[in-house]
C-alpha cells in the first residue's frame, strides 16, 4: 500500500528557544558591530531587525541567521570617513549596494563567487579581523578615537585620557568570555558575549551607586535614543541629493560584492550544521539580502550579511526553520522598545573587548601558519590582500589579490598546456607533445619550448586527441614548424587529433605502436625480453606510453596478428599481462590457468604461437599471493588426497604439479614451516618446473630455443607493487 505523504511542519517549539538564544547573542553584537563601525548604534539594532524577520522570511534557509556583520565594518568606517561622516548619504549608498545584490540575484550570478580563491577570501577575513582589533583597542581602554589620532605621538601620556572604569571593565569583558568558552558554561543557554555585557553594566552601575571615580563617563556608554521621544530620533533616511557623488557608486559597488561573498560563505557553512542537510539556494539568498539591504538604508540600518556566529547558534540551538531568525528579529524590537534604559548603562569598552576577540578569531596565527604552510603561490596572494585592504580599503585589497591570483595562473599555464613524453616504441624512440584540452595563446610559448628541443632526426607526435580547442595562433606554429623548421631538419612530424579542427590538414596514420610481420622479424630474443621488462619499469612507474587501441585493432585485423612474445601466466584477475607489461593489441600471446600450469594443451598453443605465428619469447609467468600455490602449499602439508576433492574434482590437474613444487622445497628446506617465505619458494620452483616440463615435453620449442629462434624466461609478478622479478 503506498505510504501517505506527511507534510512538513512550518512551525516547531524549538525554533522559539533557539530565536531565544540567538536573540541573547545578537543583541551586543548588533551595538557592538555598530559602534565598531562608526555609525549610530540604533542602526545595528534595525539591521538587525529586518535582518530577522524579513530576509528570514525571504530566504531559502532554515539556518542561517541574518544581520550586521564584523566583516563589514571596515567598508562602512572607510566609507563613512570618505563622505565626511555624513551617515544619511552614507545609507544612499546602502540602499544602492541592496540594488546591487538584486540585481545579482535575479540574474544568477551566485554561483560565480565560486571563482573567488579562497586565499583571498580568507585574506579579506584576516583584514577585517586586523582593522576590528585596531579600531576597537582605544575603546578598550576608553580613549576616543579622534584624541588617539590628535595625541598619539605622546605616548604614556595619553594615559590621562583614559577612563579607567572602562579600561577595567573592558579587560574584565575580555577575561570573562575567555573563562566562560573555557568551562562547562559553555554549554548553557546564555552566550559569554551576553554574560560580559550583563557583568559590564551591573559593574559600571555600582560605580555609579558608590560614587565612584571609576564609574564610566557618559561619552564611553551605549546612547540608545528613547522610541517613544519620536519616530525622528530614530530613523535617518538616505540623502539621494548625493546622486552625483561618485564616492557612493564606488562604496556600493565593494559594499554589494564583499556582502554578497560573505553571505554565500556563509550560506554553505550554514547549509554544513543544518541536521537535515537541506540546501539554500544562492541566487534566492542573494534577492532576499539584497531586498534587506536596500529596506535597511531607507530607514537608517547598517549593511546586513548572513552571520556565521549567530547561524552556528541557531542550528546548535536545534533550530529546524527559518521561524527562529524571524522570531530572533520580534525579540530585538521588544528589546528596544522596553529595554532600553537598561542598555545604556552597558560600557562601550564591553563591546569593544566582544569584537576584538571576534578580530583574533578572524585573524588566528594559526591561520597564517596553515596557508604559508601550503606554498608561496597561496600565502602570497592571501599576505598581498591583507596588506593592501589594510592600507588602503577593501575594493583595492579583494582587487589586488585577485590580480595576483592571477598573475600566478598565468604564469602556471605559460609553462603548461603541452605534456612531452619521450617513449620507446616497437618502431624505435619517438617524442610525443600531448596537448591540453584547452589550448589558447596562453600555452604557446610553452609548445615554443617543447618544439626548440627536438632535434635533426627526431620524430615527433603532435598529439591534439584530447583537445576541444586550439587557438588559431598555437596551430600557425604547430604547422610552421612542420612546414619549415622540420623538413629543414630531417625531423619526422606526425600530427594526430587535428583534423576536427582544421580539416584541411593532413594527417597520417600512425603505426609505431603496431607489431607487424616485419618487426616481429627483426626482433631477437633478447630484445624482446628487454622490452617487457621496460614496459615493467613503465607500468611500476605510472609512466605507460599510449597505445592507439582502435589503430591496433584496425591493422591487425586487416594484416593479421604478429605478437613478440608468449606469455604464460595464471588466470589471477590482478595479473594482466598486457598492462603488465605495457603493451598494446596485437602484441603478445596471452595464456592464462591457474596457477600458469603447462599441460599438453598448453604446449600446443605455445607451439603454434612460436613455430607457426613467429613470437619470439616465452615467459612464464607466475605471482606472488597466488591462490592456487597457497591451496597446494597446505593441501601437501595436511597430506591430503586431491582426488578426493568431490567439489571441485577437476581441480587436482593444476594443484597435482604445485604439489610436486612444495615437496621438492621441503626437501631442499632445513627448517620447513608453512610460512610466507615457503609459499613464495614454491611459487618460484612451480615457475622453474613448468620451463623445464616445456623444453622436456616439446621438442619443436626446445630445438627452437637451443638454436638461437626464440627464448624462454620465468618471472614472479608481485601484487602489491606491479613489479616483475624475472629468474
Amino acid at each position: 500500500m503506498q505510504q501517505e505523504l506527511v507534510p512538513r511542519r512550518k512551525f516547531y517549539t524549538n525554533d522559539l528557544l533557539s530565536g531565544l538564544v540567538v536573540f541573547l547573542v545578537a543583541l551586543p553584537l548588533c551595538l557592538g558591530i555598530a559602534s565598531a563601525s562608526g555609525a549610530p548604534l540604533i542602526s545595528g539594532i534595525i539591521a538587525g531587525v529586518i535582518g530577522g524577520i524579513v530576509i528570514g522570511y525571504l530566504s531559502g534557509s532554515h539556518i542561517s541567521v541574518s544581520g550586521p556583520a564584523a566583516g563589514l565594518t571596515a567598508i562602512v568606517l572607510t566609507q563613512l570617513d570618505k563622505l565626511e561622516g555624513n551617515y544619511q548619504a552614507f545609507l544612499f549608498c546602502l540602499v544602492l549596494a541592496g540594488l546591487i545584490q538584486l540585481f545579482f540575484g535575479l540574474f544568477r550570478l551566485g554561483t560565480y563567487s565560486n571563482f573567488i580563491p579562497t586565499n583571498v577570501i580568507m585574506g579579506l577575513l584576516v583584514a577585517i579581523g586586523l582593522i576590528l582589533i585596531i579600531n576597537q583597542l582605544p575603546l578598550l581602554f576608553g580613549i576616543k578615537t579622534e584624541i588617539l589620532q590628535q595625541r598619539w605621538g605622546e605616548g604614556i601620556g595619553l594615559l590621562q585620557h583614559l577612563d579607567y572604569g572602562a579600561a577595567i571593565i573592558g579587560i574584565s569583558s575580555i577575561f570573562i568570555i575567555l573563562l566562560w568558552d573555557k568551562t562547562p558554561l559553555k554549554k548553557m543557554v546564555v552566550p559569554s558575549a551576553l554574560i560580559a555585557v550583563i557583568f559590564a553594566g551591573l559593574l559600571n552601575y555600582f560605580f555609579i551607586s558608590a560614587n565612584s571615580s571609576l564609574a564610566v563617563s557618559t561619552e564611553h556608554l551605549v546612547n540608545l535614543p528613547n522610541i517613544f521621544s519620536g519616530v525622528e530620533s530614530i530613523i535617518s533616511f538616505p540623502d539621494f541629493t548625493q546622486w552625483n557623488n561618485p564616492i557612493i557608486y564606488t562604496g556600493a559597488i565593494t559594499l554589494a560584492i564583499v556582502a554578497s561573498l560573505e553571505t554565500l560563505l556563509n550560506l554553505e557553512a550554514a547549509d554544513k550544521m543544518d541536521p537535515q542537510k537541506r540546501a539554500s539556494p544562492p541566487n534566492k539568498e542573494l534577492v532576499a539580502q539584497g531586498i534587506g539591504n536596500t529596506m535597511s538604508g531607507l530607514i537608517g540600518g547598517m549593511p546586513i550579511t548572513s552571520v556565521i556566529v549567530r547561524s552556528s547558534v541557531n542550528a546548535a540551538s536545534g533550530a529546524k526553520t527559518k521561524f527562529s531568525a524571524i522570531f530572533h528579529g520580534v525579540l530585538l524590537i521588544i528589546a528596544v522598545l522596553f529595554l532600553t534604559p537598561l542598555i545604556n548603562v552597558v560600557p562601550l569598552s564591553s563591546l569593544a573587548a566582544i569584537l576584538i576577540l571576534t578580530g583574533v578569531k578572524l585573524a588566528s596565527p594559526s591561520l597564517f601558519k596553515r596557508i604559508y604552510a601550503q606554498g608561496w603561490k597561496q600565502f602570497l596572494p592571501f599576505i598581498v590582500t591583507v596588506v593592501a585592504i589594510i592600507a588602503t580599503d577593501l575594493l583595492i585589497g579583494i582587487l589586488l589579490g585577485l590580480l595576483i591570483s592571477f598573475i600566478i595562473v598565468l604564469k602556471n599555464n605559460l609553462f603548461r598546456g603541452v605534456r612531452i613524453i619521450h617513449e620507446a616504441h616497437l618502431h624505435g624512440n619517438i617524442t610525443r607533445i600531448e596537448l591540453a584540452p584547452n589550448i589558447s595563446f596562453l600555452n604557446r610559448s610553452a609548445l615554443v619550448s617543447a618544439l626548440e628541443k627536438i632535434v635533426s632526426g627526431d620524430t615527433v607526435v603532435i598529439d591534439a586527441s584530447n583537445t576541444y580547442y586550439i587557438d588559431p595562433d598555437v596551430y600557425q606554429v604547430i604547422k610552421d614548424f612542420r612546414d619549415e623548421t622540420a623538413a629543414e631538419n630531417g625531423i619526422d612530424v606526425k600530427l594526430i587529433g587535428f583534423k576536427i579542427h582544421y580539416p584541411e590538414i593532413k594527417e597520417e596514420e600512425l603505426d609505431i605502436d603496431v607489431s607487424t610481420q616485419e618487426i616481429q622479424r627483426q626482433l631477437t630474443p633478447a630484445q624482446v625480453f628487454q622490452l617487457l621488462k621496460e614496459g615493467n619499469q613503465r607500468f611500476v612507474n605510472h609512466e605507460r606510453i599510449y597505445h592507439n587501441i582502435a589503430r591496433q585493432i584496425q591493422v591487425t585485423a586487416q594484416s593479421g596478428q604478429h605478437p613478440f612474445a608468449a606469455v604464460l601466466g595464471c588466470m589471477d584477475s590482478r595479473a594482466p599481462t598486457e598492462r603488465i607489461f605495457d603493451v598494446g593489441i596485437g602484441d603478445l600471446f596471452s595464456l592464462r590457468i591457474a596457477g600458469n600450469i603447462a599441460g599438453e594443451k598448453v604446449l600446443g598453443s605455445l607451439e603454434f604461437a612460436c613455430k607457426s605465428k613467429g613470437s619470439k619469447l616465452i615467459l612464464v609467468l607466475g605471482h606472488t599471493d597466488c591462490g592456487a600455490v597457497t591451496a597446494a602449499c597446505q593441501m601437501y602439508e595436511q597430506k591430503k588426497d586431491i582426488t578426493q576433492l568431490n567439489e571441485t574434482p577437476h581441480v587436482q590437474y593444476f594443484l597435482k604439479p604445485i604439489m610436486q613444487a612444495a615437496e621438492n622445497v621441503h626437501k631442499e628446506m632445513t627448517d620447513y614451516q608453512l610460512t610466507s617465505n615457503f609459499i613464495q619458494a614454491v611459487t618460484i620452483a612451480n615457475v622453474q618446473n613448468n620451463i623445464a616440463y616445456i623444453l622436456r615435453n616439446s621438442p619443436v620449442l626446445k630445438k627452437m630455443v637451443e638454436e638461437g629462434e626464440i627464448g624462454i624466461a620465468g618471472g614472479i609478478y608481485d601484487v602489491k607493487t606491479g613489479k616483475v622479478d624475472f629468474l
